[in-house]
């Protein structure tokens, strides 16, 4: 363990002394004074920012956090049945007055809808900013005001997503919160109690009939019972955490495309194909996943698969848009097809930080692949006329319309899972490391 330990503090040594060139982006505009340009059409004052030589990607930081300071809080948000605040789910990118619209029509907007993982997404996106900038003050009232929002949202948090023991523990060490770390310690403790089960060797959901799993998320909460294991000095941790990430390789790793299949049925017997697709958001996270859990036990088999499923997602899938560039929505791995018609954004902010992560590692590093998701990010996914991410564009980069019935018509909603997704990824290259 004394090994594990070592190697462990090696890496993310590693993190903090790395930071990326941000040469991939380009903006239009150089203020650091920026506000979205709805902010500006009704008159809201725009917000005076400490900061020296801000770079490209602060810039687009800045005005992204800016816009969510002005539209992003939705006072009457309601968690389970109770009002308690959060962000809305989207907003009209040039009348921001225009909130959580779901649906076309008059029903299409349900005030009072509330995602609070997104709320930890802003919260993250705020201290990532703040560790960055300490010398810019800003945001420090919307700081205190969303970790009030993620302590009240996640004190009793118990459900088998990885993603949010690692986001819940790195806010709390980045802000020198003790609750929030405490609530990490018992998220994880929740995967190991409530959702492993030792006769099958892995996490999955058990209130679902038949029992089911999603590959991303039992990765993860492998890879967070091994961080929490060591963190906290319970090996038994530590063995399941590896247990859930070497039952998800067995049976959800699809060796032909060297990709994950999104989601798996599991019984006391076997595991079967619940989606037989692949999204790159699904093998971002996986990379995610098993790049940690390497860092800190170094089983080799896991760097390994890691490789090969970047190079599946680069090169044999066709996810890889060579034309245009950015990853097409996902792949039917039972027939081969690649959907084509739109681009989410979170699935490139997903593989940035899957390249981050594993060229952090120095090992077989793919930084042009890391430099060009930074552009196209950065010049194609961000809306720069007025300050934000949506949900999904167009292959070639312009506002999605959704099928009748099926969205709100043309997609022009900032979403604050993109915003907050896309501001995590561009932020982390420049911190240099996922846990501080």
């Amino acid at each position: 363990m004394l090994i594990v330990k070592r190697f462990y503090i090696k890496f993310v040594s590693l993190m903090f002394g790395l930071s990326l060139l941000m040469a991939g982006c380009s903006l239009g505009t150089s203020s650091q004074n920026s506000g979205s340009a709805a902010q500006e059409q009704t008159g809201m004052p725009v917000i005076h920012h400490n900061l020296s030589n801000p770079s490209t990607i602060d810039r687009i930081v800045i005005q992204v956090l800016d816009n969510m300071h002005y539209h992003a809080w939705n006072p009457v948000a309601m968690t389970k049945g109770k009002i308690t605040g959060g962000l809305y789910i989207n907003w009209k990118m040039s009348d921001p007055s225009i909130v959580n619209v779901t649906n076309p029509g008059p029903d299409g907007t349900t005030i009072h809808n509330h995602d609070p993982q997104v709320d930890l997404l802003y919260l993250n996106a705020l201290a990532e900013y703040q560790r960055l900038h300490p010398e810019d003050h800003a945001y420090d009232s919307d700081i205190a005001r969303m970790t009030a929002t993620v302590q009240t949202d996640f004190q009793h948090y118990s459900l088998p997503k990885g993603w949010i023991y690692f986001y819940v523990l790195r806010v709390g060490l980045m802000l020198h919160n003790n609750t929030l770390v405490d609530e990490a310690y018992m998220i994880a403790n929740n995967f190991y109690s409530v959702w492993y089960d030792p006769s099958i060797g892995t996490i999955y959901d058990h209130e679902h009939h038949p029992g089911d799993y999603d590959s991303n998320n039992t990765l993860q909460c492998g890879a967070a019972l091994i961080d929490a294991g060591i963190r906290w000095h319970q090996p038994d941790w530590v063995t399941t955490g590896e247990k859930s990430i070497d039952h998800t390789i067995d049976h959800a790793f699809n060796k032909r495309y060297s990709l994950f299949y999104d989601s798996m049925y599991v019984d006391q017997t076997h595991d079967w194909i619940e989606n037989p697709q692949s999204r790159p958001s699904t093998d971002g996270e996986a990379v995610e996943a098993l790049v940690i859990a390497y860092a800190l036990i170094h089983r080799q088999q896991y760097l390994d698969i890691a490789t090969q499923i970047l190079q599946g997602l680069f090169g044999s899938s066709g996810l890889w848009d060579t034309k245009n560039g950015g990853f097409f929505f996902s792949i039917k791995m039972n027939t081969g097809k690649v959907v084509t018609n739109y681009k989410e954004t979170r699935s490139q902010d997903f593989i940035l930080l899957a390249l981050h992560y594993y060229n952090l590692l120095n090992l077989n590093p793919m930084q042009a692949q890391e430099q060009e998701m930074i552009s196209v990010i950065c010049n194609h996914f961000y809306q720069s006329d007025y300050h934000g991410f949506v949900y999904r564009l167009t292959p070639d980069f312009h506002i999605y319309t959704s099928k009748p019935g099926a969205g709100p018509g043309l997609e022009d909603y900032f979403t604050t899972e993109a915003m907050g997704a896309s501001l995590d990824a561009l932020q982390q290259t420049s911190l240099g490391a996922f846990i501080p």
